[in-house]
């Protein structure tokens, strides 16, 4: 089967929702020329880090450590590629103290994932007692729609660049072209799925845990 997906345009600003399919889905690391370094005996993580000229913080959160945890012999390690460096450095200029996209702060029961095969982009919430779906920034609506897998959702345009996108939604209490500000309610979560929730600065993808880690509202 061939991979599908829908690509939803707004100016420069491309936001995929890509389903792919079982075959799609089997393959592995080794299948995407990800680089990788194995650590050697004396290695540290700023000392990777100059040898693969990248930043230290940004491998480590590429490898879901910090650079304070040890490094074990032999052990196998990811190197960003640009776009993954791009990527996680980006959480950081984001300004806006961003409001939690719940009633109520709940789990993350998927989290984000830099890689290319990964179908999702952003992050799914466990399913929990709060059913308010509110906007995390202020902004405007720019498209609500439905397409299986996200059920009902909707994407909010914010200033520099940046897109929300709040997906398995019952009911939509929006509508295009609304102006919204942060914690305005957005609709109503569906009742067996957790909040799928999505943030793009231009064409990337942004990681929402790591934004959300600064604070929220």
């Amino acid at each position: 089967m061939r991979k599908q997906g829908i690509i939803f345009s707004f100016g420069l600003v491309l936001i995929t929702f890509p389903i792919l399919s079982k075959q799609t889905q089997k393959q592995t690391p080794n299948q995407t020329n990800q680089m990788t370094y194995r650590v050697v005996k004396g290695d540290s993580w700023y000392g990777i880090a100059r040898k693969m000229n990248v930043p230290a913080e940004t491998l480590a959160k590429l490898n879901g450590r910090t650079t304070a945890e040890n490094l074990f012999e032999n052990e196998k390690l990811r190197i960003p590629r640009d776009k993954e460096t791009k990527s996680i450095s980006s959480e950081t200029k984001i300004k806006e103290k961003i409001a939690f996209p719940l009633g109520q702060k709940e789990k993350i029961q998927k989290k984000f994932s830099e890689l290319t095969y990964d179908p999702y982009k952003g992050i799914q919430f466990q399913r929990g007692s709060s059913s308010l779906v509110r906007a995390s920034f202020s902004g405007k609506v720019v498209h609500v729609d439905y397409m299986d897998g996200y059920e009902n959702f909707v994407i909010l345009e914010h200033e520099n660049g940046l897109y929300s996108v709040y997906g398995n939604l019952e009911r939509i209490q929006v509508t295009e072209g609304q102006q919204v500000n942060a914690k305005d309610r957005l609709g109503i979560l569906a009742k067996d799925k957790g909040l799928y929730f999505q943030i793009n600065q231009n064409k990337t993808n942004l990681n929402p845990e790591l934004i959300l880690q600064r604070g929220f509202e």
